[in-house]
């Protein structure tokens, strides 16, 4: 891979004549600046400055620095649909003759671009189980919601042969007859957002689902500083007629986690799902308690060793651009340093201090 090939073919969105630094130059320095963890304009202009010879090999820095003003104005101009085109393109390279057989579903918001209005900039990420990659993204619009957008993500996807599992927000009919379509398989969680399909699946589950001829894995945790018990029941419902509504759909699932720690009762909750799989297949124990995987292994590293809760850029275009670009750097960064026992912010940093390091990365 070199992402210059991939950058070189984005249409520049400025004026001709006002045009002073190419579109290369600072699209490459900006994503350069961030997989060596810079966090805003002025330290991809510092970084510019500080890298400036090495730069020079690869892209045109003939008319000087940009200033952090020049870089912000480009992507107040940039569509972010360009940029996330961008996400998409690498992660199919980086992903290569791999096969994702579960992609996770789920939304995050930018918390760092909250106005006074209380809102704050949101995305919908697929990402890749098996290889940790953000497959492709799509930002959440200022009076739209995550069910109405995921859809739209699902359709720059290659579902087939695939299952696909999202929280209750992408629990709807239209989601599942995409994936459908598409010869996916999915895992929805189910909440009262749909209630009567909410109420038919819990009474059912609760009469004749929680037996032990319905119990696939009984499952036991003690780690974390608690005890925790988890049990799995899957059973058959295609004969309710829900599939009418609902395409595909087989097969619900009821997991009763109970936990308990030294200085605590002991706490018991369920949580219902419901599938396109057969209720005898053994994996849907592990497409449900996978997908939060997401939560630590992407939205923990993008907060906690990317800062990205601490992005203040108050241009939403520019913020969100800034954001998809950090999920290419972090793509990059996970597949191209392979160092066992390496964290995502130790790669980034390993970048910045060894130009070696950096090259291997983009190429």
């Amino acid at each position: 891979m070199n992402i210059l090939e991939y950058i070189d073919v984005i249409d520049d969105p400025r004026q001709d004549y006002k045009v002073v630094y190419p579109l290369t130059t600072l699209l490459f320095t900006t994503l350069c600046a961030i997989l060596c963890g810079c966090q805003s304009w002025h330290d991809v202009e510092g970084y510019c400055y500080s890298k400036r010879r090495w730069l020079s090999q690869h892209i045109d820095l003939s008319m000087g620095i940009p200033s952090s003003w020049t870089f912000r104005r480009l992507f107040t101009l940039i569509d972010p649909l360009v940029v996330e085109t961008l996400l998409r393109e690498v992660a199919t390279f980086l992903l290569g003759t791999g096969k994702s057989d579960h992609i996770v579903i789920d939304g995050k918001a930018l918390k760092g671009s909250r106005r006074h209005d209380g809102r704050c900039l949101k995305s919908v990420s697929a990402w890749c189980h098996e290889y940790g990659l953000v497959l492709a993204e799509k930002a959440v619009g200022r009076d739209s919601h995550e069910s109405k957008v995921i859809p739209f993500l699902l359709e720059t996807l290659a579902l087939k042969g695939t299952t696909i599992s999202i929280d209750a927000a992408g629990c709807n009919a239209c989601i599942a007859e995409t994936i459908i379509q598409k010869k996916g398989q999915y895992v929805l969680a189910l909440k009262k957002n749909q209630p009567k399909l909410y109420e038919t699946v819990t009474s059912y589950m609760k009469e004749k689902g929680q037996g032990r001829a319905c119990l696939i894995k009984d499952d036991f945790d003690d780690t974390h500083g608690r005890s925790v018990r988890r049990r799995y029941f899957t059973c058959n419902i295609s004969h309710l007629g829900i599939d009418e509504k609902w395409p595909g759909l087989k097969t619900a699932i009821a997991v009763e986690t109970i936990s308990s720690t030294p200085r605590s009762t002991i706490t018991a909750d369920w949580r219902y799902y419901i599938t396109s799989h057969s209720a005898k297949n053994s994996d849907l124990v592990n497409y449900v308690r996978n997908h939060w995987n997401i939560e630590n292994k992407l939205h923990w590293v993008l907060d906690v060793q990317m800062k990205e809760d601490d992005d203040l850029k108050a241009e939403r275009k520019s913020a969100q651009s800034f954001a998809t670009l950090r999920r290419i750097a972090l793509n990059i960064a996970r597949v191209k340093d392979q160092t066992p026992k390496r964290s995502v912010r130790r790669k980034m940093m390993c970048a910045a201090w060894n130009e070696d390091n950096l090259l291997k990365l983009l190429t």
